[in-house]
């Protein structure tokens, strides 16, 4: 960051560190009004970018704007991970029809949406690992933003072949281990550190092809959120049983 003359003791009529904080605020402020608007509106794609404007800012969000950053991206990407999915079987009952220039036409849709979709993959994981994990000051927002990284080399993987679904799946891999060591600081059933077995698990099962570890990571949380639910604070119970409740039914999945 440049060094202003005044700040030097030049003299001259450049605004003080205090009210270049001031400014700082307002622009903070200001991004997450206009983030709400957009979040009310569902124009996910402007709250994403008025969310990577607050998080540019340096300062560390707050509970609320953490939340706020999770949903824009989550959303963001959710509407294109669902058009992939119609675009795929769309291409397949056009194939099983004769009509294979619609087939052709359906895929070349779909790889504008995945291309779209890893753009926001990279974007989110950019944000994460340049600003918010280094930045975070709990274990509690540690674990969130690592459980986020996480995801979202997932979802990059789920849609990637060859050399870039193994290096996503890697970093998946790194970013929910390292999720996971924090998460220990954590209350064993604290919803957020329940939410990342969860996803962890999903991730074992699905992009990784190893149920058993699934298995495993899934039935350890369980057992051990299990005996620490009357410990956590009751606002949070309603969360925790119900994560709890996701990783049983999975569980109940991958062992039929």
């Amino acid at each position: 960051q440049a060094i202003s003359a005044q700040a030097v003791g030049l003299g001259g009529s450049y605004p003080s560190l205090h009210h270049r904080s001031c400014f700082a605020e307002m622009g903070e402020e200001k991004a997450i009004a206009l983030a709400r608007v957009a979040e009310h509106a569902e124009r996910y794609d402007e709250m994403r970018s008025f969310m990577e404007e607050r998080v540019m800012s340096g300062n560390p969000l707050n509970n609320e704007e953490r939340d706020m950053f999770s949903a824009a991206f989550k959303n963001a990407l959710s509407e294109r991970r669902h058009a992939v999915r119609v675009a795929v079987n769309v291409a397949q009952q056009e194939e099983a029809e004769g009509r294979s220039g619609n087939k052709d036409l359906a895929l070349g849709y779909k790889s504008k949406v995945e291309t779209e979709l890893t753009e926001i993959c990279t974007k989110a994981v950019t944000l994460l690992d340049s600003h918010l994990v280094p930045k975070a000051a709990t274990a509690e927002d540690k674990t969130f933003y690592l459980k986020m990284q996480g995801d979202y080399y997932r979802y990059a993987a789920e849609f990637a072949d060859g050399e870039a679904r193994r290096s996503s799946a890697e970093k998946a891999t790194a970013a929910y281990a390292s999720g996971m060591a924090s998460a220990a600081e954590l209350l064993a059933a604290h919803p957020i550190r329940l939410g990342l077995a969860l996803n962890y698990s999903v991730f074992q099962h699905e992009v990784l092809k190893k149920t058993e570890e699934a298995v495993m990571t899934a039935q350890t949380a369980l057992n051990t959120a299990s005996s620490d639910l009357a410990n956590l604070p009751p606002e949070m119970q309603n969360d925790a049983v119900l994560t709890m409740q996701l990783l049983q039914d999975n569980l109940g999945l991958w062992r039929q």
